[in-house]
């Protein structure tokens, strides 16, 4: 793999910071990184146009009219993820809560084990209900160990879901802590605890993180906005050939 990188490239391009900076300890000239994040279809992720039947069905499932806060996680049930300890943080929280799991992987068995009668394993959700699922919940959590720029979490702003996220990968660069979401260290069940009680105890700062996620996804991780990201470098990449 080190060695397909190192081989001669006009350019590399990555979704965030902290993966450009792993190829420059490769060797790799930081001119040559050009850096597109991943994008969102702000669209079809957007809370205004949601399906009613859809929304109407996850209203139902979810018991929303209830007052105790509702997480959500969409992702691979795996190790990495750090559901453990999510798992491990609701001994902490002080509201009523519960956590809904869009997903399905190989520690499934042991996670229903670990949250016991506090959260739904709902498997694999079809990707086209996935916007009614984000619409739904209070607020997403994402609690990895380590991470890329994962599309969920684009996903969740678009739809204007507040979300919890660890400072890995390049979450803390779509991810403004106390404005568009919340930030804590990976590892830390204390942090998401404290995070969690904060959005519980305080609609309006549910609301206003929602709100200013979506804008900041809308303005800077558009599927036009990456296009624009894309023609940019391809023009740098073929105006530096053509100079050579």
């Amino acid at each position: 793999m080190v060695a397909r990188l190192k081989a001669p490239h006009h350019g590399y391009f990555v979704v965030c910071t902290d993966i450009a900076d792993e190829l420059v300890q490769l060797g790799i000239h930081r001119d040559q990184i050009f850096d597109v994040r991943n994008a969102v279809d702000t669209d079809r992720f957007n809370p205004d146009s949601i399906p009613v039947e859809l929304d109407e069905r996850y209203q139902e499932q979810f018991d929303t009219s209830s007052d105790r806060l509702l997480l959500g996680f969409v992702g691979g049930l795996q190790p990495y993820k750090g559901l453990d300890d999510l798992a491990a943080a609701l001994d902490d929280v002080t509201t009523e809560c519960h956590v809904v799991i869009a997903g399905d992987g190989p520690e499934r068995t042991q996670l229903e084990r670990a949250f016991r009668d506090q959260a739904t394993f709902l498997g694999a959700v079809p990707y086209e209900q996935i916007p009614a699922f984000y619409r739904r919940i209070d607020a997403l959590v994402l609690p990895s160990h380590t991470e890329g720029l994962p599309r969920v979490v684009l996903e969740a702003q678009a739809t204007a879901t507040p979300l919890i996220a660890t400072r890995v990968g390049g979450l803390p660069e779509v991810v403004e802590d106390g404005e568009t979401g919340l930030l804590v260290d990976p590892r830390s069940p204390e942090q998401l605890a404290t995070a969690i009680n904060e959005l519980s105890s305080d609609a309006a700062l549910r609301t206003r993180l929602g709100d200013n996620g979506r804008r900041a996804v809308v303005e800077s991780c558009s599927w036009e906005t990456m296009y624009e990201r894309y023609e940019q470098f391809l023009e740098t990449i073929v105006s530096s050939e053509c100079g050579e």
